[in-house]
């Protein structure tokens, strides 16, 4: 699995985000997350508020610029629509390590204020996104070794066959598959054939894998 971005990328023409200033991806990067949570793009006002500055002509001005560069295309009416076609590749974004979740036996998630950088294929456009270090080997079969850091998509829904953290009664957190039992309760699956899964009533999902990064020796 690719863990960074090749550096022989560099001098491509699709590795554009290099070419943004950090205000200016900052805003393509919300233009693509509220596009992608509501299906329509953000007022001149919503920008200026989401990068911090008063004057909707600043948000106006880092628009131009991301049209100029190719990423979006604007309307006569001021629509903004992003520019998907070429799926340009976006230097590794910065994600909190936020602590250890078992694949085993729970186990709590410790405060950590690391920063490790993920691709950003795992965190733009998915909201927000955090990572953990995994211990243990109950989802070996799932390709999650023990030291490997999960790239989790915050949230607290999941369907069934996704992998999640789940917070348990006791206050500690889990990394399983999630499956919805007919009787209203919860299967928690571990993916090795040694271990058995929980039966729990309910649980607090805090999050779902969505990439997997791991430093090979």
């Amino acid at each position: 699995m690719d863990d960074g971005v090749d550096g022989s990328t560099a001098r491509s023409p699709l590795f554009r985000s290099s070419t943004l200033a950090p205000v200016q991806r900052q805003t393509l990067e919300f233009l693509r997350n509220f596009i992608a949570d509501r299906g329509y793009a953000p007022t001149l006002k919503d920008i200026a508020e989401h990068i911090g500055v008063k004057s909707p002509s600043t948000a106006h001005f880092h628009l131009e610029r991301l049209e100029q560069k190719g990423f979006i295309t604007r309307g006569p009416d001021g629509s903004v629509e992003l520019v998907e076609s070429t799926k340009p590749a976006l230097a590794p974004t910065v994600v909190p390590l936020v602590g250890v979740i078992a694949a085993g036996v729970p186990m709590e998630a410790i405060e950590n204020p690391t920063l490790i950088d993920v691709p950003s294929s795992m965190a733009v456009g998915r909201g927000e996104v955090f990572c953990l270090e995994v211990s243990g080997e109950s989802m070996i079969d799932a390709h999650i070794c023990d030291g490997d850091i999960v790239v989790v998509k915050k949230q607290d829904y999941a369907d069934d066959g996704q992998i999640i953290v789940a917070l348990l009664e006791d206050g500690s957190a889990t990394l399983k598959t999630y499956r919805r039992l007919k009787n209203g309760k919860v299967m928690l699956i571990p993916a090795n054939k040694a271990l058995s899964p929980m039966t729990l009533d309910g649980v607090t999902i805090q999050g779902r894998v969505i990439g997997i990064l791991r430093e090979l020796q």
